[in-house]
């Protein structure tokens, strides 16, 4: 059983290892959508959607290992619950790994939360300037009114 819990916890250190790394990512798309870079946030949703992957691998397989061990030990594959029932010496590094990781969590979230606010400020932005635009090309002055009359 020790062996499966210091795997376990081990996969929650990555898990939080690769979740700060899209953290970073997410960090650094706010800062290019703050300066309008438009290139770099191209380059950055590729980062994202790779780290993405990762992420997503490394859940399903802390998931599979909670589940064997919870299986074992007869309870629900919650961290908490497999810390509250195996020996202290095992449980201690257990929680750690999972309370780092439960931070990391909630700051990517919130970062996330604030970048998609920002990513629907600049739509609705965008929006209001081509409307703008077209409002003011289809009533420019002069003939044709397809363009702005340069005589005066």
């Amino acid at each position: 059983m020790s062996d499966k819990v210091s795997l376990l916890a081990e996969t929650l250190v990555k898990q939080d290892e690769i979740l700060s790394e899209l953290l970073s990512v997410t960090l650094r798309q706010r800062e290019a959508l703050k300066e309008g870079r438009l290139s770099y946030l191209q380059e950055l949703m590729s980062e994202m959607r790779h780290t993405s992957v990762r992420a997503q691998a490394i859940e399903t397989k802390r998931s599979r290992q909670a589940a064997e061990i919870a299986g074992d030990l007869g309870c629900e594959a919650v961290v908490s619950k497999i810390a509250n029932i195996i020996p202290p010496e095992e449980s201690e590094p257990l929680k750690a790994a999972a309370g780092k990781l439960t931070a990391t969590v909630g700051r990517l979230k919130m970062e996330m939360s604030i970048l998609s606010r920002l990513m629907d400020e600049a739509k609705n932005l965008n929006e209001m300037l081509i409307n703008e635009w077209r409002r003011m090309s289809s009533n420019a002055v002069g003939p044709g009114g397809g363009g702005f009359d340069a005589r005066i």
